[in-house]
């Protein structure tokens, strides 16, 4: 029974203790850096200057390598942005949950999410001497980018008809 005891004991002992605050010495921002890939700047970025390309270098590389624009879809950036603001509220709250990371206002995330969601990877921009930018599905760009294909095999088609009819109409 002792030995029992002695090897319960050892046994919890050196198992692992999953710490997620200060006085571990855990930062969840450095441990998870490299969640995205690196190498992405703010200049590379669409429309760099922009305040919400701005917004994403300054806090969100907070915690993780800077996020293209094009990593998510509207919707997804919806939900996704949505989940970081709570994160790094509460971690800012609850005194440094996941290091000292600094909040956007309301404003700033409304800005940075209008920005993601311009830039998403379901949206192609398309830029006007006349507008600022139109924002088209995905779907349509790729009909406009097969459009020229289409009308190719078309006009091909119908040149390999005629030869094979010797140019006769039916």
């Amino acid at each position: 029974m002792r030995l029992l005891f002695s090897l319960l004991v050892l046994l919890f002992s050196l198992s692992p203790v999953g710490a997620s605050h200060p006085q571990a010495e855990i930062d969840l921002c450095e441990v998870y850096k490299d969640r995205l890939p690196p190498g992405l700047t703010l200049a590379l970025l669409p429309d760099a200057t922009a305040q919400g390309a701005l917004l994403l270098d300054q806090y969100c590389t907070q915690c993780h390598n800077l996020p293209g624009p094009d990593r998510h879809t509207a919707a997804e950036w919806s939900e996704v942005s949505s989940k970081m603001f709570l994160l790094m509220e509460v971690s800012n709250r609850f005194g440094g949950w996941m290091g000292h990371v600094e909040v956007l206002s309301s404003q700033q995330q409304e800005t940075l999410l209008g920005y993601l969601q311009r830039y998403a990877g379901d949206a192609v921009v398309i830029q006007s001497p006349l507008d600022e930018g139109v924002t088209l599905p995905l779907w349509f760009s790729r009909t406009l980018a097969l459009l020229p294909v289409v009308l190719l095999l078309g006009v091909g088609l119908r040149v390999a008809v005629r030869a094979l009819t010797g140019g006769h109409k039916r």
